[in-house]
């Protein structure tokens, strides 16, 4: 959430520049500070939104990744076991010095057989994260600023 507050924090900075130095040239109204203070909330909403759209991303993100992988490891395990049929042929028609090799080949690729089946025993049981806190955390970021908007948009009515 430092991020958040890092990247949307200062947004609310923008607008009260923008009216310091247009006070330069003209006399500042109510309303331009009202106008300022509303896009300061509709900017408020938006990083909201924006933050709610890239967990959910991060969440497909996180299915695909699983599915590719899986596929990939699967794909990867099938040519193992093709490859140890092909070896297993060959050798009943060799010699017993080729035999010694194609047996040492074979129990390397049962070897990586292994590794690739508990590789894939791991992606099968991820598990999604649970992203409530985060939401949460953003909608409390969200209130916080919302209730500095607030404040500012107080004391305004305060100077009349």
């Amino acid at each position: 959430m430092k991020i958040f507050t890092k990247k949307y924090g200062y947004f609310l900075l923008i607008p009260f520049l923008a009216i310091a130095l247009a006070g330069c040239n003209k006399a500042l109204t109510k309303q331009d500070v009202e106008d300022e203070l509303q896009d300061a909330r509709e900017e408020t909403k938006e990083a909201q939104e924006e933050v709610r759209e890239a967990i959910e991303v991060r969440e497909e993100y996180y299915e695909d990744f699983r599915e590719t992988k899986m596929d990939e490891l699967e794909s990867r395990s099938k040519d193992i076991d093709k490859r140890i049929r092909d070896l297993k042929k060959t050798s009943r028609n060799v010699n017993e010095s080729a035999q010694a090799d194609i047996e040492s080949a074979i129990g390397e690729l049962e070897e990586e057989k292994g590794d690739v089946n508990d590789r894939l025993q791991e992606v099968r049981s991820m598990t999604k994260e649970d992203w409530t806190t985060s939401y949460e955390e953003v909608n409390d970021a969200i209130a916080r600023i919302e209730a500095e908007i607030d404040r500012v948009a107080d004391s305004i009515g305060n100077n009349e």
